[in-house]
């Protein structure tokens, strides 16, 4: 045989009889039994964890969304189980062991409300114009017999248009309603128990995160998870 190595195989030397060399034989052999079901028990006792995004129809109306009935926004469990275990879908199981989990990650759009009320208020004043009646006077000169020429006041009425300005104030307060939309991710987590992947107590679980600072909205590490 060739070197030793971890399993302390003995060496059979050229010189050494069948006979002989018997215990060093069956001795080898079962060293590298023993090994070898050491190598296949640490491969069993390697759990696989693959995770998957589900992406699928969710609408209430739609036959294909599986949907709970009772919750009509996210996939139901036998709807992720199908998704992760049948042959037309993840097919999971042909390349599983037991105990192997998958994660099915479901991203769905959550918002919360907010309400505000905002004070407003105004003034100004808006121009217009209108036809009004002008008294005006002027002078004219008059003959009178035996004296000439001599000069009165006329008086006479004429139109005009004149612009005018009409002032105005107001103030009101404004109650508004708004949606702060943030991501909720609903977390299937299954395990393999020989023939097909099963929900694990527990999950679904979302998962929900959001910053009241518009300062942060692009460092998550700061975000609040609730």
């Amino acid at each position: 045989m060739a070197d030793s190595c971890a399993t302390n195989v003995e060496l059979i030397y050229e010189d050494e009889n069948i006979g002989d060399s018997l215990p060093k034989i069956n001795n080898n052999f079962s060293l590298l039994k023993n090994a070898a079901c050491q190598i296949e028990t640490q491969l069993d006792n390697i759990v696989n964890v693959r995770t998957f995004f589900y992406y699928g129809p969710n609408a209430a109306t739609d036959s294909e969304s599986g949907v709970n009935s009772g919750n009509l926004t996210l996939p139901s469990t036998t709807t992720i189980q199908n998704f992760v275990n049948r042959n037309d879908a993840l097919n999971l199981p042909s390349v599983s062991e037991t105990g192997d989990i998958a994660y099915v990650i479901y991203q769905k759009t959550g918002w919360y409300g907010n309400a505000a009320q905002y004070y407003r208020a105004g003034s100004g004043s808006v121009p217009y114009t209108r036809d009004v009646q002008e008294q005006r006077t002027r002078t004219e000169k008059v003959r009178r017999i035996g004296i000439g020429w001599t000069k009165r006041d006329v008086t006479y009425w004429v139109t005009v248009t004149q612009t005018f300005y009409a002032g105005y104030s107001w103030s009101a307060n404004i109650n508004d309603t708004y949606n702060i939309y943030t991501p909720i991710f609903v977390i299937y987590k299954l395990t393999f128990d020989g023939s097909s992947y099963n929900l694990n107590v527990g999950f679904p679980k979302f998962t929900h995160a959001t910053t009241g600072s518009s300062i942060n909205w692009n460092n998550p590490s700061t975000w609040s998870t609730y």
